[in-house]
């Protein structure tokens, strides 16, 4: 081989390592972006165009990571969200608000509440890549809970509450081994999840429509079977009956209630409660009495409401 074909060996191979050191060092470099943090600054900055770009660029990156598609639902949540007035027949939140009266009787009329309005449709776009990351890491609860929340606040319950419905099925199947952002493990995994998901009972029976009632019975019935000994399962089923007029079976429910803690005074004075609406005041008077002997101080007064009324 002659000295020019050496040369010229030489100079291609020293081409291709500077090529190939440019391109670890560019590798190296997009390894080092931290995604989630611009993410997080276009969202806060409402860099809407730019974020999505920035969201299908990610995903080429890393689409098996989570937080990608919890990135896209903040993206639709947030892109065509826009805060205003409502006028309702009740006061909502803790938010400012103004009371409308009647200008002849004084009487409320409604007031004029704080309120946020979602385009439903992002809404279903959202949660669809909430379903996404969800079937990469199923026991992110992040993400069960905020699916569970902006479906909720559009009042799709029926949606919400089949959402729970399963989760608490997927409760049991990981034995609540929890995640949470970055996939960061929750601690106390059981209790955490069962006491987050009592505002959700809450919710819908201040709602108080038909859908949003069935959905706490369907799913307190649910975490009765998969949690036979916590007892809040048993109060906001029992509370259901109560709201629907079916005082018998709030009973039940109550009663189930006092044999897995039989000093848990909100569910004694509740029993108490019952039987006064039923008129059996023996046994009213019996429940509160209990709450008298190892009850709190705001206890007693409340059960001595009670009795006063005996």
């Amino acid at each position: 081989m002659n000295k020019l074909n050496i040369l010229s060996i030489v100079f291609i191979l020293a081409l291709l390592f500077i090529s190939c050191q440019k391109k670890n060092s560019n590798d190296q470099g997009e390894n080092n972006i931290d995604h989630k943090k611009i993410y997080e600054i276009l969202l806060n900055d409402k860099k809407y165009d730019e974020l999505y770009d920035h969201l299908q660029m990610w995903e080429t990156k890393e689409p098996e990571n989570p937080e990608i598609y919890i990135a896209y639902f903040n993206y639709y949540i947030h892109k065509d969200r826009f805060s205003g007035v409502s006028i309702d027949m009740e006061r909502k939140g803790d938010g400012p608000t103004l009371q409308m009266n009647d200008p002849k009787t004084g009487e409320i009329v409604g007031y004029l509440n704080d309120s946020v309005v979602y385009n439903n449709n992002d809404i279903i776009i959202a949660v669809e890549y909430l379903d996404k990351g969800l079937s990469i890491a199923p026991n992110r609860l992040d993400m069960h809970f905020g699916k569970i929340h902006i479906l909720n606040e559009i009042k799709y319950y029926k949606e919400a509450g089949n959402e729970l419905y399963g989760t608490l099925e997927i409760s049991k199947i990981i034995s609540n081994n929890w995640l949470w952002s970055n996939n960061e493990k929750i601690e106390d995994e059981e209790s955490f999840f069962l006491n987050c998901i009592n505002n959700y009972y809450s919710f819908w029976l201040n709602e108080q429509t038909e859908e949003s009632l069935n959905q706490t019975k369907q799913c307190a019935e649910k975490q009765i079977e998969l949690y036979s000994d916590n007892i809040f399962a048993y109060n906001y089923l029992a509370l259901y009956y109560t709201v629907k007029s079916q005082l018998r079976e709030a009973l039940k429910c109550f009663l189930q209630a006092e044999k897995i803690n039989p000093n848990d005074c909100i569910v004694l004075t509740n029993i108490g409660r019952i039987y006064l609406n039923i008129n059996d005041k023996q046994k009213a008077d019996e429940y509160f009495r209990k709450v008298l002997q190892i009850g709190s101080e705001q206890d007693k007064q409340y059960a001595q409401y009670f009795l006063n009324q005996l």
